[in-house]
C-alpha cells in the first residue's frame, strides 16, 4: 500500500470551498484512477491534511498524469477542482507533500481476520 499526504493552511473563509473541491477530486480518483480512499483532516492549529491511499506507488504515479497539476488528461471539472484546491491554500505557509509506504496497518490487518 502507498499513501500520500498533502498538507497546508487554508485561506480564511475558504474552508467550505476547499472541502467541496477536495471531495470532487478524491471521489474521482477513487472511482476512476484506482485510489483506495482518501481522508481529510484538520489539526487544532488549522493545518489541513488530505490523506490518500493507493494499492501501490505505481498505481498512484500512473493516476496522476504528468508533473504539472492539473494535467490536461484529467476531466475539466477535476482540473477546475484542483485549481480551486491550490487557490484555497495559503501560499505563505506552504508545506511539502509527504509520501509514505505503509509498512504495517492494523486497520487493514484486523479487518481481514
Amino acid at each position: 500500500m502507498f499513501a500520500v499526504i498533502y498538507q497546508g493552511y487554508i485561506k480564511p473563509g475558504r474552508e467550505s470551498e476547499y472541502r467541496e473541491a477536495w471531495n470532487a477530486v478524491a471521489r474521482y480518483f477513487v472511482k476512476q484512477r484506482g485510489a483506495l480512499g482518501s481522508c481529510l483532516h484538520r489539526t487544532p492549529d488549522g493545518l489541513w491534511l488530505a490523506y490518500s491511499r493507493w494499492p501501490d506507488k505505481k498505481t498512484r504515479d500512473a493516476s496522476w498524469p504528468g508533473e504539472a497539476a492539473p494535467s490536461t488528461e484529467l476531466p475539466l471539472e477535476i482540473r477546475k477542482a484542483v485549481l480551486i484546491l491550490k487557490d484555497c491554500l495559503d501560499q505563505e505557509r506552504k508545506l511539502p507533500e509527504i509520501c509514505m509506504e505503509v509498512i504495517d496497518d492494523l486497520l487493514v490487518t484486523l479487518t481481514k481476520k
